[in-house]
């Protein structure tokens, strides 16, 4: 019996002892995955979350991809400069060189304004603004604004008048012109771009006449006309320098209807169509060379020139006219038509440009061809309609016409406007503010 006791007692000692060890072992695992638990938390933690691996690696792997985006942006930029010869970027140009860059416009980016110009990569879904210059800017949302609405802008007070001796008839062709000043215009917004740019519009014609005449007045026609509005309506101080209304606002403005219209138009001539003209009636203005749609003494038009927009010259030339021995071959340009309110979306707009029973003109050359002669002039705003006025014929025949003119200042990203309190820009006495 004795024997039995000790052997039930160390029976009895060792299950105690491996119920102590199950004990250990059980609360080992516990800790064990306790433990684990932590650090697959800590492991989560790192690679998730807004300062994990995982995110950080995607804002890497993103940094990366906007990078490589916003240098495609800048070679198209840089291209597109490189192709002018006038220091400007022009659409056309840098829509070639963003389509080799990255695709199909519409389908891989969009492009918009008139200058400074707002490039949208689809994909991305990212923005860029370029600048004429060719810089990269940052685009602004404007809020509180709208088309219509009137700016307090002020142009520096001009001590000096537009001479008549910039005006004589070495320059404008004619010497019906008196000395240009300074008015007291207001202003109203007549475009919001996409990038923040803001286009201001004197809400009424100047009250003051400009004349051309003949192959002077095209060759200089658009440059003087940017040239008053520069030297009369800019700001210095805050960076913005004015010229005048162009077909370019207009057409940046434009729909589809408005687009199919200009396309469709004929006047003898399809809109965009070309037409050579032979000895007697191959006389045309010695800027016309330089331009877009041009052939001298080719059938074969330019197409790395300059557009209907462009100054021309850095300063008025003496030049006037030339002869094509061999052919001019002539682009029409013109589509002298009514422009319907349809034709424009944005109905402020429509009534700021055409919304006025006076004639005026736009800084734009325009070209009509017709059977016998190309007719070479400016544009102007009639009422509801675009318009031409010819200054010479291929058969050298010259032709005189005046009208009053608009000015339109730019405000840049960096301007501010700043609706004042109540104020919603709706008339003269309740008009937003700007500032640097």
């Amino acid at each position: 019996m004795l024997k039995n006791r000790r052997l039930k007692r160390g029976r009895d000692e060792k299950n105690k002892r491996t119920a102590k060890e199950r004990g250990i072992t059980l609360i080992a695992l516990i800790v064990t995955i306790i433990v684990l638990l932590i650090l697959a938390g800590v492991t989560i933690a790192t690679l998730t979350g807004n300062n994990g691996i995982l995110t950080k690696a995607t804002e890497a792997k993103d940094k990366t991809e906007e990078g490589e985006e916003e240098e495609k942006v800048k070679l198209s930029a840089v291209g597109a400069l490189a192709k002018d010869n006038g220091g400007k970027i022009k659409e056309g140009y840098l829509e070639e060189e963003l389509s080799s860059q990255f695709g199909e416009k519409g389908t891989d980016y969009n492009l918009e304004g008139s200058g400074p110009f707002t490039v949208t990569i689809i994909e991305s879904g990212r923005s860029y603004l370029i600048n004429e210059d060719g810089t990269i800017g940052e685009a602004v949302k404007r809020e509180g604004i709208k088309v219509g609405d009137y700016v307090n802008y002020t142009p520096d007070v001009s001590s000096t008048e537009y001479s008549v001796d910039k005006l004589s008839e070495s320059v404008t062709g004619t010497s019906s012109n008196s000395a240009i000043t300074q008015e007291d215009l207001k202003w109203k917004i007549l475009n919001i771009d996409v990038s923040g740019r803001v286009d201001l519009i004197s809400d009424t014609l100047t009250s003051q006449y400009l004349y051309f005449y003949g192959a002077r007045g095209y060759n200089n026609g658009v440059y003087v006309m940017n040239d008053i509005c520069k030297e009369l309506y800019s700001n210095n101080s805050l960076g913005i320098e004015a010229r005048s209304l162009d077909l370019k606002d207009i057409e940046g403005q434009m729909n589809d209807a408005g687009k199919v219209a200009r396309k469709e138009y004929v006047h003898e001539i399809k809109y965009g169509d070309t037409k050579t003209y032979e000895s007697g009636h191959n006389n045309y203005p010695m800027l016309y060379a330089k331009e877009n749609g041009s052939g001298i003494n080719t059938e074969e038009v330019k197409t790395d020139g300059i557009d209907v927009n462009a100054d021309g010259y850095t300063t008025p030339t003496t030049e006037e006219s030339n002869v094509a021995n061999e052919g001019l071959t002539v682009t029409q340009t013109d589509y002298s038509m009514s422009m319907l309110s349809s034709y424009f979306d944005n109905q402020e707009f429509y009534n700021l440009v055409f919304g006025t029973d006076s004639n005026y003109w736009l800084a734009s050359r325009r070209v009509i061809c017709l059977s016998e002669n190309a007719y070479f002039g400016l544009g102007h705003v009639a009422s509801s309609a675009l318009r031409s006025s010819t200054m010479l014929r291929s058969d050298s025949y010259t032709y005189l016409e005046g009208f009053r003119f608009r000015p339109v200042v730019s405000l840049g990203t960096d301007i501010k406007i700043i609706p004042t309190e109540n104020a919603d820009g709706s008339s003269e006495s309740n008009m937003h503010q700007i500032s640097k």
